[in-house]
């Protein structure tokens, strides 16, 4: 049997740094590969495989981001960017077929009241429920202004 996998999701620019920290933490204290994944949603009348280099920029550029983040705090770890319709079901499937045994995401908005968290956004609802491994949700904390 391989090494434990983990798993982190990146979504934008403003929250890379922070997860892949957490992630690359957490894989060392389980001896884990990770892997850095940003899935990329693609419009509905749009193939999947489209010859479209507009579509992927913005992911290969968090990819990169990532990437350099890793390098200071991480041993080995792999990046990868998926094209998807929904980006749970993505997450969730990967996870699936990697044997991932921790997922890492990030919760985009900030919370304003204590109570807010409790609706999470859909996606990381979906993937709460329906992962095949745990989940660790990082929630950005409430911006003062």
């Amino acid at each position: 049997m391989g090494k434990p996998k983990v798993m982190v999701a990146i979504r934008d620019a403003s929250s890379v740094e922070s997860l892949v920290t957490l992630a690359c933490q957490l894989s060392q204290g389980m001896d884990a590969d990770i892997k850095v994944l940003h899935v990329v949603v693609v419009p509905a009348l749009t193939p999947l495989e489209a010859e479209d280099e507009t579509l992927d920029r913005e992911g290969k550029e968090l990819l990169a981001h990532a990437k350099r983040a890793a390098e200071k705090s991480c041993g080995s770890f792999t990046t990868e960017l998926l094209r998807a319709r929904d980006v749970g079901e993505a997450l969730v499937g990967e996870a699936r077929d990697q044997g991932v045994e921790l997922l890492v995401m990030g919760h985009h908005k900030p919370h304003p009241h204590a109570i807010g968290e409790a609706f999470l956004g859909s996606t990381v609802r979906y993937v709460a429920h329906h992962a095949p491994c745990r989940v660790i949700v990082q929630i950005p904390p409430p911006e003062h202004g």
